[in-house]
């Protein structure tokens, strides 16, 4: 019986050698990958605003540049009236925790062992601000961002020629409707993202305030920042102030816990599907899910950007698989 031969054309070599060098350069762009996808999601948010305000006659650049001082105004005014608050009670706080950590004990158990059992809860806040941090960690950053952003606003009116001119009269069309289809989801996941934080931020600073618990301010802000992590964040944010309870009495501490559990009702039953579900359409189990393969493959920042990347995917699937 004679040995078979298996032959390999180069066409399949060359193929395999590209494929390979493609993944290595996507890998070594990685970073600068994201910050373009993070001016894709701010172009796609912003662009309906931008469309409406110029059906009062406005030209483009100018609705821009209104959305640009709008959103910069806001910013200023909501980090002018909290930075002051925020500096001295997370001063307060963090002089606080080595204090609470070492004197409270729970079921037999020092805070110190819990707090060996829970490095996660932790290392999240450091997490998430790393990760903000690698992006927006200097001006040079936030400005590509913005200008990035700019730009992409500027050209969103021709991507119907670009379209056009990359793939032809035949995949105009699947090529638009990615596009348009991305920009009413992930403009919507934007949008939803920055209301829920909103929200749940305003809702856990009003609880902490009637439940008299100290540093009211960067416990609410915790609790908005960890929203960006579905179902998990609000969990660690609530153990958190659980934990800053204590030094009150172990009563605040549970009331703590159960206005922790009232708002996560009320986000899963009430905030998030009006929010959310009616603008994404993902069901809690695939939020779960693509959520933990995020976090598994890059971290806190996965797990940010996960939901954004699923719905990416299957849009740009579904439209090039669908019929119409």
């Amino acid at each position: 019986m004679k040995p078979s031969k298996i032959e390999i054309s180069y066409k399949t070599i060359i193929f395999t050698v590209v494929f390979i060098l493609s993944l290595f350069l996507l890998w070594a762009l990685r970073d600068l990958i994201f910050l373009f996808f993070v001016c894709f999601m701010l172009m796609e948010a912003l662009n309906p605003i931008v469309n409406k305000l110029q059906k009062f006659k406005i030209p483009r650049l100018g609705a821009i540049i209104i959305i640009y001082i709008a959103i910069i105004t806001i910013f200023s005014f909501v980090f002018a009236s909290i930075i002051p608050v925020l500096v001295e009670q997370t001063s307060g706080l963090v002089k606080t925790l080595p204090y609470t950590f070492e004197h409270f004990q729970i079921l037999g158990y020092t805070a110190v062992d819990l707090s060996s059992q829970l490095k996660i809860i932790e290392t999240i806040p450091g997490d998430i601000a790393k990760t903000v941090v690698s992006v927006f960690s200097n001006i040079l950053s936030g400005f590509f961002v913005l200008v990035i952003t700019l730009y992409l606003l500027l050209e969103r009116k021709n991507f119907d020629e670009y379209s056009l001119q990359l793939f032809g009269q035949s995949g105009q069309s699947k090529a638009m409707g990615i596009v348009n289809l991305l920009e009413k989801r992930l403009g919507s996941w934007v949008v939803g993202e920055l209301v829920l934080m909103s929200i749940i931020g305003l809702l856990s600073y009003i609880g902490y305030l009637i439940l008299g618990l100290e540093f009211a301010v960067p416990l609410a802000l915790i609790a908005g920042i960890l929203e960006l992590v579905p179902n998990i964040g609000p969990i660690f944010s609530t153990l958190i102030a659980a934990i800053i309870g204590l030094t009150v009495s172990p009563l605040t501490s549970l009331l703590v816990i159960i206005w922790g559990i009232i708002v996560q009702q009320l986000e899963n039953n009430l905030i998030v599907p009006k929010v959310m579900k009616e603008a994404v359409g993902l069901s809690p189990i695939v939020t779960i899910f693509t959520i933990a393969v995020g976090a598994k493959f890059g971290g806190i920042g996965g797990a940010i950007i996960a939901v954004p990347i699923y719905l990416t995917i299957e849009t740009v699937i579904r439209v090039l698989y669908s019929k119409k």
